[in-house]
């Protein structure tokens, strides 16, 4: 199996090089060889690289055609692949999965001006957690619009895939608030943010009234 990475790739290089070099009486000889093989190589990586940014780059048009333009949410392949994921929701309700799109793309903007130093994030910490609060419960709301029966007719079990992409939606921006206190306290001198650790929840989609997220 090849390995698609230039440091890797040079590791090899060397080490080939070493041999050859060791067991050919002429230096050039070496050196020709492994030119060769660096130029196919390298040649390899690159196309790999390439052919992973096009397949991103089509998952990043998907959203677009879904929702507005994308301009800050294409830095967070996690947070795509997670929104396409549940890109079912658009069969039953497009404005509600096009919302979902457009407010993580709000939250990662907001995410990238408080680190950024570009948003105080005094001021604009609690719209970050109000918006993956509101996410979070467009999620939730879902159940009510997606049947059971899908899963016989297009093999998927969208409720499941549902809950397992709510869980992990929540697990990721929580380590996200984690970066942005740890940031603001250490780096900005920050003494005190809106308390993170327990939220009220809605009752309608929980038989919990707190949880933690």
């Amino acid at each position: 199996m090849l390995i698609y990475n230039y440091y890797f790739a040079i590791l090899i290089l060397a080490i080939i090089f070493f041999l050859i070099s060791n067991k050919s009486p002429s230096i050039l000889i070496a050196i020709i060889i492994i030119i060769i093989l660096g130029y196919n190589y390298f040649d390899k990586i690159y196309n790999h690289n390439e052919k992973l940014k096009s397949n991103y780059k089509n998952k990043v048009i998907k959203l677009e055609n879904d929702s507005d333009k994308i301009f800050y949410l294409d830095n967070d392949k996690y947070l795509v692949d997670l929104l396409l994921n549940v890109r079912f929701i658009k069969i039953f309700d497009s404005d509600k999965y096009a919302t979902l799109i457009n407010k993580t793309e709000k939250l990662m903007k907001i995410y990238i001006f408080m680190l950024g130093d570009r948003y105080d994030i005094n001021e604009r910490f609690t719209s970050f957690l109000n918006i993956r609060n509101e996410i979070i419960n467009n999620l939730y709301s879902c159940y009510i619009i997606i049947p059971f029966k899908l899963k016989f007719i297009f093999n998927l079990n969208p409720q499941e895939q549902l809950k397992k992409t709510i869980n992990e939606f929540i697990k990721y921006t929580r380590k996200m608030i984690i970066i942005i206190e740890k940031y603001a306290y250490e780096k900005k001198g920050i003494k005190y943010l809106q308390d993170t650790k327990y939220k009220p929840f809605n009752y309608n989609y929980t038989n919990l009234a707190f949880e933690v997220f």
